[in-house]
């Protein structure tokens, strides 16, 4: 085993890079059943508020969504029992971005709701979109790059394109599909 002493500063920058590397590919390897689990989440929430919407043509089944959080922390405290995902910058980096887009979704849509009429539809899934992008620019992997892409620029133009109502929550049926398939085809890669 080297010492310091013997230690070159190359060979001392090429061992900090295995061990970004080895943690980056760790945490990769973690994350793909983090998407799938919020994937399953996403797909049965926005089919149980689409659902309802539908059923009774209320547009008040929205408030499901304010449900989403809380039942989600539980479940991935649940699944990621046992974990030994590394902590280091890119991990606390991603961490924060997904925490960010949990602040920034309830607190848009409520003052949507409240204050300013917007059409929430778009302006989440575009946050939705590039959190997931920033994720993969963060891990350097493009399936997950791809898929943020897709959904958040994708999803905004359908929101676009569709008339506001209970079928735009579709749109999140949609990227719960995307969310996920990235996770299966992350964890097909262990």
């Amino acid at each position: 085993m080297e010492t310091n002493n013997e230690m070159t500063p190359q060979r001392s920058l090429e061992l900090i890079n295995e061990t970004l590397e080895a943690n980056r590919k760790a945490i990769i390897a973690g994350s793909g059943k983090y998407l799938i689990m919020w994937g399953c989440l996403l797909l049965v929430f926005s089919l149980a508020v689409w659902g309802c919407w539908h059923l009774t043509g209320s547009p008040v089944w929205n408030l499901l969504w304010f449900a989403m959080w809380p039942v989600g922390l539980l479940v991935s405290r649940i699944v990621g029992k046992g974990d030994r995902m590394p902590q280091n910058y890119v991990s606390s980096l991603i961490g924060k971005v997904w925490a960010a887009f949990g602040i920034f979704s309830p607190v848009t849509a409520a003052l949507a709701v409240i204050a300013f009429p917007m059409n929430i539809t778009l302006v989440i899934i575009l946050l939705f979109g590039f959190a997931e992008t920033v994720s993969g620019i963060a891990l350097k992997n493009w399936p997950i790059i791809i898929a943020g892409a897709i959904v958040g620029i994708g999803g905004a133009c359908a929101a676009v394109a569709l008339a506001p109502g209970a079928e735009q929550i579709l749109l999140f049926t949609g990227a719960a599909l995307v969310l996920a398939l990235t996770g299966v085809a992350i964890q097909a890669r262990k």
